[in-house]
């Protein structure tokens, strides 16, 4: 399956043309901090990974649907941290594009995206495997950096509020409400 997905990203990075309005792929990382509003948390920081297709209706906005691999540490020693897979839908928009960014520079990005996401613990010891399902609500504010003709860097600020259907490695509550950072190239 994991072979299958790099393959179709591969073949759709490759069919992508140059133009601001065709299909674009995104790949990037950063970092995932769940559990952000809760100050009784034992839930560290982790990494992120994520891609995403955007298919933009016109230059100044598009429809996003993203996936990726999230985890966090956790300072429970019974608990070497979580992780998880979301799926995302969104819509996101350049308000300034035509006006004053044009084909280059720096572009402000708004955007609210809905979706799920599937996690899971990595218990230490005989501890049970908690398995589980999450709704993901979030907005997104960041910018589009320009890097030549047909790439760019867009760098993202998404705060989002994700419960939980169960409470993971130990922690007493659903929410793992929290704050992604990522920064993504586009082509």
């Amino acid at each position: 399956m994991k072979i299958a997905v790099v393959f179709l990203t591969l073949l759709t990075a490759l069919a992508v043309a140059s133009d601001r309005s065709a299909l674009e792929v995104s790949i990037g990382g950063g970092v995932w901090m769940p559990s952000l509003f809760d100050s009784d948390a034992e839930l560290s920081p982790g990494p992120a990974f994520i891609v995403s297709l955007q298919i933009p209706p016109s230059l100044g906005n598009c429809f996003i649907i993203e996936t990726g691999y999230l985890s966090a540490g956790s300072d429970n020693d019974n608990y070497s941290g979580i992780a998880g897979i979301p799926l995302t839908v969104g819509y996101r928009m350049y308000p300034f594009y035509r006006r004053f960014a044009g084909p280059r520079g720096i572009e402000p990005l708004l955007g609210v995206f809905g979706g799920g996401m599937l996690l899971w613990d990595s218990p230490e010891g005989n501890q049970d495997k908690t398995n589980t399902g999450a709704g993901v609500i979030g907005v997104e504010l960041g910018a589009r950096i320009h890097m030549g003709e047909s790439a760019s860097l867009d760098i993202v600020v998404t705060p989002e509020w994700v419960p939980a259907g169960s409470p993971l490695a130990g922690e007493s509550e659903k929410d793992l409400s929290g704050l992604e950072i990522s920064a993504s190239v586009s082509f």
